[in-house]
């Protein structure tokens, strides 16, 4: 029914992915985290509508609003949400962030489990906090967390938050149940509060089941905010949308109080407008997306089984990662593809120092340029 397969022109002022490079004329650009899809029509009938209204005043959430993020949640993920305790904002990002200040003080520790997000690292010293890293464990090329090292680390650095990745950008991993209770129980022992990224929630591939951090059994509210956002599950990056969900009313007023005291207090009215339509009636397109994902990603698969590039088994998300360190070259691979196949993937040292020999290919975009990607990468003379 959708047309995924249709390439979009982004030939245009200020797109941050088609961003031209100097001496490269026929850039495959497969690195930040959007999508070449158009969104589904019924978010742009929506945008359309506040454009037309020719009216752009200052917008409040109204109570459809929460209904309607409330019910998505409930029918993704079985997940009961007080709506008064939803909060919209800008960014995820601007969720973490003003969380992390309203209960962490400067030099205090925040915990974070790498490769992972780069902008988890760069938010925490930006904001005059410790960075403590504890890095995941590659188990026949799946990522787990290593609960010893976390838990050594947590007690020496006193770390006082845990920013969580959930599904895992970059690894593509979908936590389980058990997974999730291990590290909300070593998070309780030590009073560590969660901050859980689950932007990518949407994002979940062959039949494997996201479970919000806050299903986890137990009492965490007052340990404990979700991050969500529709923006990477409908291509919406540009028009900055996401609600943090917390479980405490004191933790809600607290963070509220920080998105004021930093200026990140309000969603913008296309934000709005197209958060509701999103999840009101774009199920059917995502659901379709999904699928067509897995193709894409399946195709990355085999397309590299036979050569010196291990990529990880994706179970989420549309970013593949991929090992290089078989290659062992003078730099990193990431550079070597730009420079000789003209492909542009995200740098694996973005998500923190052990992964310099990885490279994260975003694959949301027509097969056919995924094709011509990787049929230029596997013209290298490095074989």
């Amino acid at each position: 029914m959708y047309d995924f397969d249709k390439v979009i022109n982004r030939n245009i002022p200020g797109d941050l992915k088609y961003e031209k490079i100097a001496g490269i004329d026929d850039l495959l650009p497969m690195w930040v985290a959007d999508m070449d899809f158009q969104s589904p029509k019924e978010i742009r009938d929506a945008l359309v509508d506040v454009a037309t209204n020719s009216v752009f005043g200052y917008t409040g959430a109204d109570p459809e609003y929460y209904k309607i993020v409330a019910e998505w949640f409930k029918k993704r993920y079985d997940w009961e949400v007080e709506k008064s305790l939803i909060m919209p904002l800008p960014g995820v990002i601007e969720g973490l962030v003003c969380t992390m200040r309203a209960f962490t003080k400067p030099d205090d520790h925040v915990l974070i489990f790498q490769p992972v997000y780069g902008m988890f690292e760069k938010s925490i010293r930006l904001n005059g906090r410790i960075p403590t890293i504890s890095e995941l464990k590659n188990v026949n090329g799946r990522y787990e967390v290593d609960l010893e090292d976390a838990e050594k680390k947590i007690i020496e650095d006193d770390v006082k938050m845990l920013f969580w990745c959930s599904p895992h950008n970059p690894g593509g991993r979908v936590w389980t149940m058990e997974e999730l209770e291990a590290v909300a129980g070593l998070c309780a022992r030590h009073n560590v509060f969660i901050v859980s990224d689950e932007i990518h929630a949407d994002l979940v591939l062959y039949g494997k089941k996201h479970i919000p951090f806050a299903k986890v059994p137990g009492d965490y509210s007052k340990n404990l905010v979700v991050l969500t956002s529709p923006t990477k599950s409908f291509n919406l990056a540009g028009i900055q949308a996401a609600n943090l969900i917390a479980f405490d009313n004191k933790v809600f007023k607290m963070i509220d109080h920080e998105l004021f005291a930093t200026g990140a207090f309000e969603v913008n009215k296309m934000g709005i407008a197209a958060t509701k339509a999103a999840y009101a009636y774009g199920e059917e397109w995502l659901e379709e997306l999904l699928k067509y994902l897995e193709g894409n990603i399946d195709l990355v698969a085999k397309e590299l089984k036979d050569t010196k590039l291990k990529v990880m088994p994706q179970e989420a998300t549309y970013l593949v990662w991929i090992d290089c360190s078989a290659l062992k070259g003078d730099e990193p691979f990431s550079r070597t593809v730009l420079k000789k196949a003209h492909v542009r993937v995200s740098e694996g040292d973005f998500f923190g120092k052990s992964s310099r020999d990885f490279i994260r290919l975003n694959v949301a975009c027509p097969r056919s340029l995924v094709k011509e990607a990787l049929d230029r990468i596997k013209k290298l003379d490095i074989w």
